[in-house]
């Protein structure tokens, strides 16, 4: 769950920048409470994402993923140029994140013990258990 609060951090972060953008300087109020919610909406869900994510990690993610998007935003919406080096820096912040990601200590491979589990619990040994019938509904407290 840490992961979707992250990326709906990262969304309305990039709508806070946008309407920032339009509010001309923040000459235009609504736009500029706008503004204000929208990035607070971010930072407090954000502070959930916290909970289970590194802070070297979500925020690399957070910055590095509305930085990405507001270049792509600017260039369609803005009109505003991109030029072999604003892409290429680009292409280095993505890498950047995903070096920082892959260095956590959190990003380990995936044991033999998971993959184990994960066989455990796929669908046809689910079904082979009799914990899978087609049509069957589960329901809370009742054991077939």
């Amino acid at each position: 769950m840490a992961w979707l609060w992250l990326a709906v951090a990262v969304l309305f972060e990039v709508a806070g920048t946008i309407s920032m953008k339009m509010s001309e300087g923040l000459s235009k109020p609504g736009l500029a409470v706008l503004m204000g919610i929208f990035y607070l909406i971010s930072f407090g869900v954000m502070s959930l994402a916290l909970k289970e994510i590194p802070v070297s990690i979500a925020y690399a993610i957070w910055s590095g993923a509305g930085v990405t998007i507001l270049a792509v935003v600017g260039l369609f919406a803005f009109q505003e140029p991109m030029t072999w080096l604003k892409a290429g820096s680009l292409l280095l912040i993505i890498l950047g994140v995903a070096g920082l990601r892959m260095g956590s200590p959190e990003a380990k491979a995936p044991s033999k013990a998971s993959f184990q589990l994960a066989a455990e619990y796929s669908p046809s040994a689910l079904a082979q258990d009799g914990f899978l019938h087609h049509g069957a509904e589960l329901q809370p407290g009742k054991e077939e």
